[in-house]
């Protein structure tokens, strides 16, 4: 027999392809992962990795191997997601993968609220621009931008987020295309809000940019520049004001997913209502 966890950091290394890649998702050393997929290879007998100077391939046999253990894997996630979150009563832990935005400019404020209701419950707010995974347990449930495709997810739209330019009161009197404006630094180049705004700069430089937009937000509200920002977001801050603008402003759908096998456990059923009411 073997051990359940070496199974674990093989299919890691499998999907990867490195050890270094799978020690940094499952928060372990290079070594460790190495000695976990020694002890594998012991306990069954084969040779599954070949170890490569900076990268890893499989065996003929451990490819069979992992298309095999990948449905074995997938069903001990499964088990471990229902353990988690009994089918019945309102009391445990539920994590919540949020933008850090809407985490504590949209849902914190509506958490006393929620603690009323659901006392029992103990939320995990984990503020990332990362896609989290559900199957691997980093979270219960996630909001973001992008939809998720994985089988055996249910996904849900709950807003279309509208944005608009945000400034202090000096800049309340003028056009965005008169402002300086605050941007995304170029690894995010490629999304809508960024892309929407090279259009709209007309070549003009960006006098700050930011991977974060609540960094963003705050340096529109010291009077830097304008910044493009989700109204739930701009809207909340007294002390930024919309600007006027001619043309359409873009919108993004925002979209909740979760696993299936733990979609109808009262406690992430709480939650989930509570984050469609919380964006409706």
């Amino acid at each position: 027999m073997f051990d359940w966890q070496n199974l674990r950091y093989f299919l890691a290394v499998a999907r990867l392809g490195s050890f270094t890649a799978a020690a940094r998702e499952l928060g372990a050393d290079h070594a460790t992962v190495g000695r976990r997929i020694a002890r594998l290879e012991e306990s069954i007998g084969r040779k599954l990795v070949v170890r490569l100077p900076r990268a890893t391939s499989l065996t003929e046999e451990g490819k069979v191997f992992a298309k095999m253990a990948e449905g074995m894997g997938r069903e001990a996630e499964s088990l471990l997601r229902s353990l988690r979150h009994p089918s019945e009563g309102m009391a445990g832990q539920v994590t919540v993968s949020i933008l850090p935005a809407f985490a504590s400019c949209v849902l914190v404020p509506r958490l006393p609220e929620f603690r009323k209701t659901c006392p029992g419950i103990h939320l995990v707010l984990s503020a990332t621009s990362e896609v989290s995974s559900l199957e691997r347990g980093e979270a219960d449930l996630s909001v973001g931008f992008v939809r998720s495709r994985k089988q055996g997810r249910i996904v849900r739209k709950i807003a279309d987020i509208h944005f608009a330019f945000y400034g202090t009161a000096a800049f309340s009197g003028y056009r965005p295309d008169a402002c300086p404006l605050i941007g995304f630094e170029d690894s995010l180049g490629g999304i809508p809000q960024q892309s929407w705004l090279d259009q709209h700069a007309h070549g003009r430089p960006f006098v700050l940019r930011s991977n974060d937009v609540q960094l963003q937000a705050a340096s529109a509200r010291m009077g830097i520049g304008v910044a493009l920002l989700p109204c739930l977001v701009g809207d909340s801050m007294a002390d930024l004001h919309r600007l006027p603008v001619e043309q359409d402003m873009p919108t993004r759908p925002l979209w909740m997913s979760v696993c299936q096998d733990v979609r109808t456990a009262p406690t992430v059923r709480a939650v989930m209502d509570c984050l469609m009411n919380v964006f409706s």
